[in-house]
């Protein structure tokens, strides 16, 4: 996975690419980090190139958005292609983050 900051008016978007899975834990907790540090009270991922996402990728959604709830931050998740979009459903994720498609 990498990623890279876009700001968009009020919200800072991290813009996913690649493959999001277990071995990027890291990554993203330092993304997550970066993005807290820059004083934004909206993060959203991009993921309209995330090409692959497994069990371990939606947890670490759950953790970023409990971080954001504990921090009085917002967190969101944008662009899911179709296959990433079908996790999310069966993992009925959008029922706890906000998932748009804009």
């Amino acid at each position: 996975m990498d990623y890279s900051f876009k700001p968009d008016g009020t919200v800072l978007k991290c813009v996913m690419t690649g493959e999001f899975t277990f071995t990027d834990h890291p990554t993203f907790r330092n993304m997550i980090d970066d993005a807290v540090k820059t004083g934004t009270r909206s993060i959203q991922l991009d993921l309209q190139d995330v090409e692959y996402i497994d069990s371990a990728g939606l947890g670490m959604f759950l953790v970023a958005n409990e971080r954001a709830g504990e921090e009085g931050w917002k967190f969101s998740i944008s662009n899911p292609r179709e296959k990433v979009q079908k996790m999310f459903t069966l993992a009925k994720l959008e029922t706890i983050v906000t998932i748009t498609n804009a």
